[in-house]
């Protein structure tokens, strides 16, 4: 089985590269270019988009092709499946690496936002992404894997569940606060009821259905970790990349609930200290969010690093506000 999302290309184009590539998660081998050389890639993205005066706007789209930890599936042959997937969008330059750093084979697929062959941008509506979703299934089922079946008995798989989870992963990427994120649901025809008092969120379907977070069996739409998530930038922050990756760990049938917590201790390491080598570094203003830092240590059960809470938390839009140059 692979799980296809199409992520918000938040970050810029060289930090994207950076991440995608960067040996704690993948090796030289594991990395391709599908009409462009994976050493000149990102010189070969600018110099198509410089060509035909296209240098605005979205840059690039980034895929992630994750597959199931079930399948007996090398690295290898995971990539040479993403190579595959990558030639379905014809005409666009793709950089394709193969992570091997978590639980589950996953690939990047970084695809330029220019046509190499005609200039034109790529655009494709919700029913040509699933399409491009069910030619990933039909790869798996080429190769002997398990694939994403579209109607199922099972009410945790339910159809109405699966939509709300790929729209609440959109919303994830695209949204750089808890407001923002609101907005873009109801946009998208589901209600979100997300208070203070109450210990979840309570998603409502177009459908009628309504569904908590901890039923969805995705660590990545549990209250704590959303909270957590926005007070770090959101699609604005460092963790873009690092949150909507995230994989949660299979549940079987005997689950009635989320039951792992790695997305919630993977951020509290985060908010616990700063690399030495971190790229940006905050203004320091005193007595800061102060009680906002508290609310977040409250969800924690743990003290978080003033430096960690500084450089993740210190939103650039607030230090504007102040008159603070960047």
């Amino acid at each position: 089985m692979a799980v296809v999302k199409f992520v918000n290309a938040g970050s810029p184009m060289n930090n994207i590269f950076d991440y995608v590539t960067r040996r704690e998660a993948t090796e030289s081998k594991l990395i391709s270019g599908v009409n462009c050389s994976p050493e000149s890639a990102l010189d070969e993205f600018r110099f198509v988009k410089k060509r035909f005066h296209k240098e605005d706007g979205r840059s690039y789209y980034h895929i992630v092709q994750s597959f199931s930890p079930d399948d007996d599936l090398t690295p290898e042959t995971a990539h040479e499946i993403g190579l595959k997937f990558a030639e379905y969008f014809p005409g666009f330059q793709i950089l394709v690496a193969t992570h091997t750093n978590t639980h589950a084979v996953h690939n990047h697929l970084i695809m330029n936002s220019v046509s190499f062959e005609n200039g034109k941008k790529f655009h494709q509506s919700r029913n040509e992404m699933l399409q491009a979703k069910e030619y990933s299934n039909q790869l798996c089922r080429e190769y002997g894997l398990s694939v994403i079946e579209t109607k199922t008995k099972n009410p945790r798989n339910a159809r109405w569940k699966r939509d709300l989870i790929e729209t609440a992963s959109y919303a994830i990427g695209w949204s750089a606060t808890k407001e923002e994120f609101i907005e873009y649901m109801h946009e998208h025809g589901y209600g979100v009821q997300w208070e203070d008092k109450y210990k979840y969120i309570t998603f409502t379907t177009p459908e009628g259905y309504k569904v908590r977070d901890n039923k969805l069996f995705d660590e990545r739409f549990l209250k704590n970790n959303l909270e957590l998530y926005f007070a770090m930038g959101g699609c604005d922050g460092a963790m873009l990349d690092t949150y909507c990756d995230y994989v949660t760990p299979y549940h079987d049938d005997s689950f009635t609930m989320t039951s792992t917590e790695g997305l919630f201790n993977l951020l509290g390491d985060i908010l616990s200290s700063v690399p030495a080598d971190y790229y940006y570094q905050p203004h320091y203003i005193k007595e800061m969010n102060t009680m906002e830092k508290l609310r977040l240590e409250k969800i924690l059960g743990r003290k978080i690093s003033n430096v960690a809470f500084h450089t993740y938390c210190t939103r650039e839009d607030y230090e504007r506000e102040q008159g603070i140059s960047m």
